[in-house]
């Protein structure tokens, strides 16, 4: 009974884990972020996830334009165009576990008489599907950026150093 719970606690740990984006670096058009640079001062930068939340994606994105902002040496960044896809996938990854506990009656007839039994029954049933009602979505974020120096060129503009402070603790969580 005990290993049953344990493997039941695994499993549900996993399947939680499973839903929350990575922030680290795509590979071969896998999950994570890219980016390609345009000019000296535009790139685009595009960032995939699996994930229940849009927002995910969307500060992801933003957080690794901050980072390319500084690694370019630039102080700020301006969004000029930014596009989202979506494709949401229907999924239900639940487990269940269900234990009960009942005495059973059982009936040994013969010619004349019968002899009846109870005896205690346990039953275990365990089923590991795919089954909550939960939607995933693969979510495409790919903003085109361009990065200034010095004084921010509007209020469209973002600081670098403050996406970074306000979202890394973000990427760092999930």
């Amino acid at each position: 009974m005990k290993s049953i719970m344990m493997f039941l606690s695994i499993v549900l740990l996993l399947s939680g884990c499973a839903s929350k984006p990575d922030y680290r670096a795509a590979q071969n058009g896998s999950v994570g972020y890219s980016e390609q640079k345009i000019t000296d001062d535009r790139y685009r930068v595009q960032f995939k996830s699996y994930s229940r939340s849009v927002a995910d994606a969307s500060d992801f994105a933003l957080l690794r334009s901050a980072q390319l902002t500084q690694q370019q040496g630039y102080d700020w960044f301006v969004v000029t165009s930014k596009e989202t896809f979506v494709e949401s996938e229907a999924y239900q990854p639940s487990s269940s576990l269900g234990v009960s506990h009942q005495r059973q009656l059982e009936r040994d007839c013969g010619l004349i008489t019968c002899n009846s039994y109870r005896r205690p029954s346990t039953e275990v049933d365990m089923t590991i599907a795919a089954g909550s009602g939960n939607e995933r979505k693969e979510v495409h974020t790919i903003l085109d950026i361009r990065m200034g120096k010095g004084v921010k060129l509007n209020e469209e503009a973002y600081s670098a150093q403050d996406v970074i402070d306000n979202l890394i603790d973000k990427s760092q969580r999930d």
